[in-house]
């Protein structure tokens, strides 16, 4: 159906038990979505053999009995530094002591640190072999877990290591969103924002009308959620599941200072927060050329300010602009950016880096 913007939405059926599967066209990765879904791993999937289990020091000790029977289990240290090449390494050894072949597969159990981490082993041990999602934050069921892309990062930059490795299925149990702290949850709904602003405008609007039930954790609202953010990622994916054609760049919206901020804070921006200062940024841009209504600008910043996202860029344009240059996007001197537009999907365009500069400026109050 078609909402009143005239853009395409579908509604999800859930099953009898309450699981939502998602999956798209031919791209290879099925998401289950609902309560109580690690206990039926197996059951879910059809997996036959006991898994080699990817956590961290928090989930393992967790989540990772739910699972039943596993290989081994290899517990990753918490944050952003895990994602390294000295981890990547680490748990190679594990593989080979509990000797994982190319039949065996993979279970990443945990967050977007540990999504990717485990994701990139997966796609590399052995030249590959099969990989499961059991995202337990927010941010990893409605973004990171989905999509194939794995990765490490190095002193350099963010993702600068990886590889595209689609999960075989994705796990999104909802439940597990209880344990995580506020300021993790948070990061989780500043991407379900970017779906909003940058490809259904019908969601944004759910979203503004489903705030402080997200915030207070409602489960059938987080299913909603999760489901709707699954769905819209997949569809994006399957049009261009390598990011050649284009299209998955629009599920960078608000990454390019986003992720500038995570790493010349030195990690001090966490993901969501830094996205939603990008996504700012990008709508001052969209402001000034036309293509965002005053009205949606003012909406994006209320709705950000409700769910308690920090979403002002609180560093210098020097501290950051050596790392927007090594933005994927950037071309010929000049970023690409992904900037929303009022009533449509948002667009990949062309920004200076003077302009780029000034929306900065103006986001952080003109103290730049």
């Amino acid at each position: 159906m078609a909402d009143a913007r005239g853009q395409v939405t579908t509604t999800i059926a859930p099953e009898a038990d309450g699981r939502v599967i998602l999956r798209q066209g031919t791209f290879p990765t099925s998401v289950a979505v609902g309560e109580g879904l690690l206990p039926r791993l197996a059951l879910i999937t059809g997996l036959d053999s006991p898994p080699f289990i990817v956590a961290d020091e928090i989930t393992g000790p967790l989540f990772a009995d739910f699972l039943g029977r596993r290989r081994g289990l290899f517990n990753l240290p918490r944050g952003e530094g895990a994602k390294s090449l000295d981890s990547l390494s680490a748990i190679y050894t594990s593989l080979a002591a509990a000797g994982v072949d190319r039949s065996g597969p993979v279970v990443a159990l945990g967050g977007g640190v540990v999504g990717d981490t485990a994701g990139l082993a997966a796609a590399t041990w052995m030249r590959g072999v099969p990989l499961i999602q059991c995202p337990t934050t927010l941010l990893a069921q409605v973004d990171s877990a989905i999509g194939g892309k794995t990765a490490v990062n190095l002193p350099e930059g963010k993702n600068l290591v990886g590889a595209f490795h689609p999960a075989q299925w994705v796990l999104s149990d909802v439940e597990c969103l209880r344990s995580q702290s506020d300021e993790d949850f948070r990061q989780g709904l500043a991407e379900a924002v970017k779906y909003g602003l940058g490809e259904e405008w019908s969601f944004f609007d759910w979203l503004e009308e489903n705030a402080r039930s997200a915030l207070r954790r409602s489960l059938p609202v987080l299913g909603t959620l999760v489901a709707e953010c699954s769905r819209m990622k997949l569809a994006v994916c399957a049009e261009d599941e390598r990011e050649t054609g284009g299209v998955r760049a629009r599920l960078n919206l608000g990454h390019t200072v986003g992720h500038a901020l995570e790493a010349a804070s030195g990690y001090r921006w966490r993901h969501g927060d830094g996205v939603a200062a990008g996504m700012m940024v990008a709508s001052r841009l969209s402001l000034r050329r036309g293509l965002l209504r005053e009205e949606d600008f003012s909406r994006l910043d209320r709705l950000l300010t409700t769910l308690r996202i920090p979403h002002r860029v609180d560093m210098a344009w020097e501290e950051i602009a050596p790392f927007v240059a090594r933005d994927k996007k950037f071309r010929s001197g000049a970023p690409l950016m992904v900037l929303p537009r009022s009533d449509e999907r948002c667009a990949l365009l062309s920004v200076s880096l003077d302009e780029l500069r000034e929306a900065c400026a103006e986001s952080a109050g003109g103290k730049l």
